[in-house]
């Protein structure tokens, strides 16, 4: 019985010294924040309407959209 009333301050103490390492390991772990990413350019093309095979078949007018330069990480 006696060495449980001497191991009790002890364990106290080693589970109070653990918990306030894992704040300390938290507190000066910050990181940076993520790399944002960057818009995509993309180039709007209009193709106007037209009429192929002799008048047999209609194309409608239309938007095209071209990819210039695809999305990327700001550095």
């Amino acid at each position: 019985m006696n060495y449980r009333k001497g191991l009790t301050p002890i364990v106290c103490l080693l589970l109070a010294g653990c918990a306030s390492l894992k704040n300390k390991n938290k507190e000066s772990h910050t990181e940076a924040p993520p790399p944002k990413m960057l818009a995509p350019s993309v180039r709007k093309i209009w193709i106007p309407p037209v009429i192929k095979e002799g008048g047999q078949e209609w194309e409608e007018g239309h938007y095209l959209y071209r990819i210039e330069r695809g999305t990327s990480w700001s550095r």
